[in-house]
């Protein structure tokens, strides 16, 4: 069944409010089998259904407030402390943005999409899941425990993470089996860099080499751009490209507001951000034997784990051009830090070892004579977050992977983020020097590829009958194979 309704809603906030999916198009679409009738279903029966859901997609959605202070602006204030209000510390979120990437925030082209018919957003989907762990004792010793969950899930969310690393994708090309070999054989000298590809020929940068051998360097750039092209193209069916701003004040009291020294604040800027992979269940959680000892810090060294609880299995993949923080009222550049083409991918618990919500009841010490051993004498109730220890007979908890392309702090022509000036030598697609252009500014943290392509970009631009080819960029910074061993997260009454 489908269900089509046009909304214009406003979202009220505070004082300020919140222009959302101005003439939008909100679309559900109900997954349900076939059937001639409605017909209910008893307790057992409802035990028994999965697969089922909300499916929805937006159209010409779109966020929108003024700046801080306007008559159109938006402000979500937390109170922190019990002080009266011009004494009371704050957290103040303002400035709420999100419309399509490259428009005009609050203009008629600002519209983005968000799902397809074929690939919603899903949401109250009935799941079961089955662990891998084997209960070792109780009725269900010798099985697997199911658990039934609630699966929510944004577009592309079965879409993987592919490779943004050059480097290791085409090294991975001649398969495991022949790594050994590969690595005991290869010589520069006589060509072997032909047979495959493993970082940029040597000498490729050097005016001293006339014509650098590139072999199979651009077939290879070729295969991995297909490779994220079709991710991308797959992408670009699901959702639009957004831009995210956000201000984020924090304030010690609202009377020193214009204080510099007394209040803190940041811009956000996300730009051409999509969502990926991301997809969460959630569930009543049931605990694997496990003892919750009332003291957390003398279980006689060992683990302590929450008992039961709301349990949460959640999966976030992001791609975005930009990530940029800006700590200063007035935007300067000097203060700003910027992540480029960013793609992270964080897998956060799984039914083996989910995130679990509980309360814990403990004797805490007081505060500021954590030293000194000195403790409140009565139990307290705490919520605590916690993604327990995997079990044994589980293989591997759930990897993710961050790739940053390159990244720059403050004003790019600022000579302290400048680490030199060096010719960039431009290369055809044989390999020969076209063109040599002097003294190219390089930056901290900014790869040699990338540089050398912003000049390709421009030598294309003003040559548009003799165009080169970009060399595939490397990435600043990779993180492979993050997992969580285990997390414990309590609050504390201060």
């Amino acid at each position: 069944m489908v269900v089509v309704a046009d909304v214009q809603p406003v979202i009220a906030v505070g004082h300020g409010r919140i222009k959302a999916m101005k003439k939008s198009s909100l679309v559900l679409l109900f997954f349900t089998p076939a059937v001639t009738a409605m017909q209910s279903l008893d307790d057992e029966a409802l035990g028994q259904v999965t697969g089922e859901g909300i499916g929805a997609t937006f159209e010409d959605v779109v966020l929108y407030s003024g700046d801080y202070g306007r008559p159109d602006d938006f402000q979500l204030r937390l109170r922190l402390t019990d002080e009266s209000p011009l004494q009371a510390d704050y957290l103040v979120f303002s400035e709420l943005r999100f419309n399509k990437s490259g428009e005009q925030p609050g203009s008629v082209n600002g519209a983005g999409y968000f799902g397809s018919y074929t690939d919603p957003f899903v949401v109250a989907d009935i799941r079961t899941l089955t662990e891998q762990h084997v209960v070792s004792s109780g009725p269900l010793a010798g099985q697997n425990r199911q658990q039934t969950a609630l699966y929510t899930a944004f577009p592309a969310a079965d879409l993987q993470q592919t490779e943004r690393s050059f480097y290791h994708f085409s090294d991975t090309q001649l398969g495991v089996e022949n790594e050994i070999v590969r690595y005991n054989t290869i010589n520069l000298s006589r060509g072997d860099q032909e047979k495959y590809y493993n970082g940029l020929p040597v000498g490729f940068f050097d005016g001293n080499e006339s014509n650098v051998n590139l072999g199979n360097l651009y077939a290879m750039d070729d295969s991995y751009a297909s490779l994220q092209l079709a991710q991308q193209d797959r992408l670009d069916n699901a959702a639009s490209k957004f831009d995210l701003h956000m201000r984020i004040d924090s304030l010690t009291t609202e009377a020193d507001r214009n204080d510099a020294n007394e209040s803190f604040l940041s811009y956000v800027d996300v730009f051409g951000a999509r969502l990926y992979g991301t997809e969460f269940y959630l569930w009543g959680h049931d605990n694997q034997g496990e003892t919750l000892n009332s003291n957390p810090y003398s279980n006689n060294g060992g683990p302590v784990y929450a008992d039961r609880g709301l349990a949460l299995s959640l999966s976030l993949g992001l791609q975005a051009d930009a990530i940029r923080l800006t700590t200063d009222a007035d935007q300067s550049l000097a203060s700003t830090l910027a992540l480029n083409n960013v793609d992270v991918y964080i897998p956060f618990g799984s039914v083996d070892q989910p995130v679990t919500i509980s309360t814990v009841k403990y004797d805490q010490f007081v505060r500021g004579q954590w030293a000194a051993g000195v403790r409140e004498g009565v139990e307290k109730t705490q919520l605590r977050l916690e993604i327990a220890g995997l079990p044994q007979d589980v293989g591997q908890a759930p990897q993710g992977n961050i790739f940053i392309e390159s990244m720059s702090f403050g004003d790019p022509n600022d000579e302290e983020v400048i680490t030199g000036r060096q010719d960039i030598f431009l290369r055809d697609a044989n390999g020969n020097i076209i063109e040599t252009v002097p003294d190219v500014i390089h930056r901290a943290f900014v790869p040699k590829t990338v540089t050398y392509n912003e000049q390709v970009d421009l030598y294309n631009a003003a040559n548009p009958n003799n165009q080169i080819p970009n060399i595939p960029n490397q990435n600043v910074v990779e993180i492979r194979g993050l997992e969580i061993q285990r997390l414990v997260i309590t609050t504390q009454d201060l």
